[in-house]
């Protein structure tokens, strides 16, 4: 009996002792504004904290890249870097390093760091989770214009316009300085009248190169040069539809957050996120990570940050998760088809000689780190032609220059494909 009391006691105090070792690898909170630093955590070295960034916040100051002081803003270190956005904050883990001889600034992602000579503490951004804001408040008059949200690109605010209102100023053609007057550029694309009136939703977008007036609906746009920030109806047909794109060039594209599209021959539809239709590519767009876009009928050239390619007879979601910038890989995920006609696995085809049935296919000309994914086979490459085609049989990657790093994702394995050869990952 004695045995047995200190057997248990002994497994008693070995779950307690595992929970607490358990307790002591969590990441303890940092802070929950925008101003929060890590500061107070000196010293803490490879201790890791969760910093809480609110919503719409408004940038501090930050020193470094990639490694800052440790008195930096930690969720404006975080935007810097790429990991979330003013517009919709986020939860952001640091750790903590030892004090650097010297900090490197650099602008990236609408935010500017500045350098500095030696200090005592630095931290390290680990991980982070964006979040996404929902639809703010931004007028109730037609006088009423975006320029006080041009910090939040991506972001999304409600306009109420009354009837018999009296028209503004406007600068552009679906693309319009945020200066513009929301409810007369509403008017100008279409969406209420002057007489009607009612609401509209725009989405704050980079500041363009130039902006091409005309007259549509009754309004009269201005031309204008280069503006710091833009907005776009999104849901111009009612969530979607319409079209999307303006003849300026887009901002250069932002790495793991948004990529820009262009060049489109034939047909090219654009989705965007929390939108319930489609689009029609016309001229040039920036678009958001988790975009669709269809270019079965016709072909598209997509840039991120990691290169440029032509894609065609297909559609895909954009993908590209948060990653050093060594590791970033810009993934075109295959959509669409119905694979609903396909025989089960089971069952032999009809005819042997029969040719397998192709579901839905991309191609991909270009140079950079792009990788189109399928059902069953993941295709990267860094700058070849290429096509991936799911079929009933599995998915086949055919190469016509170049070479390409096929990963069967059903055996788990990792195939070099060479020009003028193919691989079928089976089903």
């Amino acid at each position: 009996m004695k045995k047995l009391v200190t057997a248990a006691l002994a497994a008693a105090l070995l779950a307690l002792t595992a929970q607490a070792s358990v307790a002591s690898q969590r990441d303890d909170p940092g802070g929950s504004t925008w101003d929060a630093s890590a500061a107070a955590f000196r010293g803490h070295n490879g201790a890791r904290y969760v910093f809480t960034c609110p919503s719409y916040g408004t940038a501090s100051s930050v020193w470094g890249t990639d490694v800052y002081t440790d008195d930096s803003s930690v969720c404006t270190a975080a935007v810097h870097s790429g990991r979330i956005t003013l517009a919709g904050g986020g939860t952001v883990t640091v750790e903590i390093r030892p004090g650097e001889s010297s900090y490197t600034g650099s602008a990236r992602n609408g935010i500017t760091s500045s350098s500095y000579g030696a200090w005592s503490g630095s931290y390290v951004i680990v991980g982070a989770t964006a979040s996404t804001p929902g639809i703010g408040v931004g007028g109730s008059t037609w006088g009423a214009t975006a320029g006080a949200f041009r910090t939040y690109v991506g972001a999304r605010f409600a306009y109420t316009c009354p009837a018999n209102g009296q028209p503004g100023s406007v600068w552009g053609t679906g693309v319009y300085t945020d200066d513009s007057s929301v409810c007369t550029a509403a008017v100008h694309a279409g969406l209420i009248t002057v007489a009607g009136g009612g609401s509209v939703t725009i989405e704050m977008r980079a500041g363009e190169s130039s902006y091409t007036g005309s007259t549509r609906n009754g309004i009269t746009s201005s031309s204008y040069g280069a503006w710091v920030g833009s907005y776009v109806f999104p849901a111009a047909a009612g969530g979607g539809g319409g079209t999307i794109g303006s003849p300026s060039a887009p901002p250069p594209p932002k790495p793991s957050v948004a990529v820009n599209v262009g060049g489109a021959t034939g047909t090219v539809l654009v989705k965007l996120p929390g939108q319930s239709s489609f689009a029609t590519l016309q001229g040039s767009a920036q678009i958001p990570v988790g975009a669709q876009v269809d270019a079965t009928q016709g072909s598209v050239a997509l840039t991120s940050a990691e290169g440029t390619a032509t894609f065609k007879q297909g559609a895909f979601v954009v993908r590209e998760p948060a990653a050093p910038a060594a590791a970033r890989v810009t993934d075109l995920v295959l959509t669409g088809g119905d694979f609903g006609a396909c025989p089960k696995a089971s069952r032999r085809s009809a005819s042997a000689g029969a040719k397998p049935k192709v579901v839905r296919r991309l191609w991909g000309n270009g140079k950079g780190r792009f990788r189109t994914t399928g059902r069953y086979a993941a295709a990267t490459v860094r700058g070849t032609s290429w096509r991936i085609e799911d079929r009933c049989d599995g998915t086949n990657v055919t190469v016509a220059s170049g070479t390409v790093t096929v990963r069967d994702l059903r055996r788990k394995r990792n195939v070099i494909v060479t020009a003028g050869h193919s691989y079928l990952a089976k089903r």
